[in-house]
């Protein structure tokens, strides 16, 4: 906890330096997934410099019995809330026109156990008519050797996925929309859903209340990584909500 401090602190007093001018924003957001009963949230800082270098440092934490419980009522032992993990992006954003870009980038992810790098490629473009779209190839790949099974039951081995994502968004005045597929495959390994592949689907909608403010809400489709009490696979949905603040 004190090295996410550290960095989120460091992170402000960087952007608030002239040599590092650019736009800092702030991103907090609570989610609940409602077949598993999963309780999230996320904190979540980011700075965009004006020479098109973005990074942004993140903690993201699992709640128990509700966002600001005290011990989980089934284990004493348990606290209500416990971080999950923390994940740190870099990238750089190349224009290729007025209406093309591309971008390299690595997200880190550092967890109790292990940690997962994740280099991609970005490319994206933005039409006449406000309609925006972004594609990224990712890489994901875990330093835990033994953090996947294999679907033959043969064993474990490390993840090594394959991640596909489309972001595809719009502007009506201050509500935004954007519709995000999601696609990892890892030949042979279980990606949680009983298969080697995985999807997910999210839809944002948010509200521009002001130059600081923007609030939104996600509602998302989980592949069936939820399985009921008589061993049924289903798909998990998510309820998020959250905001943005520019700092």
């Amino acid at each position: 906890m004190k090295t996410q401090v550290l960095l989120c602190s460091t992170l402000i007093a960087l952007s608030s330096m002239p040599t590092f001018a650019g736009e800092t924003k702030l991103d907090v957001r609570f989610g609940h997934n409602t077949a598993s009963d999963i309780r999230d949230s996320r904190v979540k800082f980011m700075h965009t410099f004006d020479t098109g270098f973005y990074f942004s440092a993140e903690a993201a934490q699992i709640h128990n019995d509700g966002y600001f419980a005290g011990n989980d009522s089934n284990d004493e032992d348990k606290n209500g809330l416990k971080a999950a993990a923390q994940e740190f992006e870099a990238t750089y954003k190349f224009q290729i026109n007025d209406q093309w870009y591309w971008a390299p980038g690595l997200v880190t992810v550092t967890a109790p156990n292990w940690t997962e790098y994740r280099p991609y490629l970005k490319l994206g473009t933005s039409f006449e008519n406000g309609v925006s779209l972004t594609g990224r190839y990712r890489y994901n790949w875990s330093n835990d050797a033994n953090g996947k099974d294999y679907l033959d039951g043969s064993g474990t081995t490390r993840g090594a996925s394959n991640q596909f994502d489309i972001w595809l968004s719009k502007s009506f005045g201050d509500i935004g929309l954007m519709y995000n597929p999601r696609y990892r495959y890892q030949d042979g390994v279980d990606q949680g859903t009983g298969r080697d592949d995985y999807w997910e689907h999210t839809v944002m909608v948010n509200y521009k209340v002001s130059e600081t403010w923007t609030p939104y809400m996600e509602l998302v489709s989980v592949d069936e990584t939820y399985v009921d009490s008589n061993g049924n696979r289903e798909n998990d949905y998510a309820v998020r909500l959250g905001f943005v603040m520019n700092l």
